[in-house]
């Protein structure tokens, strides 16, 4: 497992220059060094680096810190890992730049992808007509191994990406008939003709849905927020996008 640290640029060259460091002023007023979880960290930069332009994302392996590291209960009552011993220059596996575009932190899709909708995202789809039928465009790019969150039953077993998102599938597909929608087309990729030549997903397909309001029924259904977790846990990065229903035709335009 791999957590990050937000570093400011001046920070990181004590780092670099004296080998290791005690973090940043909050880390030495709290005495140990904060760190994030992938699921955590772009949450971490909103609140606590909004403007900064300096900033970088430092990559540790958590295995090697031993009993230094313990998760504590943090923010909102999720746990944190934090360090109880200094930061060394040896821990860091990589640290990246982290640009900050339009009042927010570009962050490595490798490292948070793009699984659950952004708060504005998700309040600009709501904004839309609700009544009319919704195509939603899926491209889904899984993990090797399956990662639930902490406490979960799940947790550490040796589940794939696909072994989890079949999970998903199996236990979305009767709120999603309930709600009235489908899969209108699947596809499987075969080559990429056009775009990076390393970018894949494992799954493309357009789910149709008689109306956005099936839609947000579908996701604020009790049992689909239980079969969505496999979900999170399968996928490394995907895509999603709102679609209304046009003409067919004999020409691109």
């Amino acid at each position: 497992m791999v957590i990050y640290k937000l570093l400011r640029c001046a920070e990181w060259a004590v780092l670099a220059n004296q080998g290791e460091t005690l973090g940043a002023p909050v880390d030495v007023a709290d005495g140990y060094v904060h760190f994030s979880t992938a699921d955590q960290v772009v949450e971490t930069a909103a609140k606590h680096f909004a403007d900064a332009q300096d900033l970088l994302l430092l990559a540790v392996a958590v295995a090697p810190l031993g009993a230094a590291l313990r998760w504590e209960k943090s923010r909102g009552g999720a746990h944190f890992p934090h360090l109880y011993r200094p930061l060394r220059l040896a821990d860091v596996l990589w640290a990246r730049a982290l640009p900050l575009m339009a009042g927010a932190h570009l962050f490595p899709e490798d490292v948070v992808g793009h699984v659950d909708p952004a708060r504005p995202q998700f309040e600009a789809f709501k904004s839309l007509d609700r009544d009319s039928p919704v195509e939603m465009l899926n491209l889904v790019r899984l993990r090797a191994q399956a990662g639930y969150p902490r406490a979960h039953p799940l947790e550490g077993q040796p589940i794939t990406g696909a072994e989890a998102y079949a999970a998903y599938g199996r236990e979305s597909a009767p709120v999603l008939a309930r709600v009235g929608g489908g899969i209108l087309w699947r596809g499987v990729l075969e080559s990429v003709l056009i775009g990076p030549k390393h970018e894949h997903w494992d799954h493309i397909f357009v789910a149709r849905y008689p109306s956005a309001h099936a839609f947000l029924a579908m996701v604020v259904d009790a049992d689909y927020r239980q079969a969505v977790v496999h979900r999170q846990a399968a996928v490394q990065t995907s895509r999603l996008l709102r679609c209304r229903p046009a003409s067919s035709g004999r020409a691109f335009a």
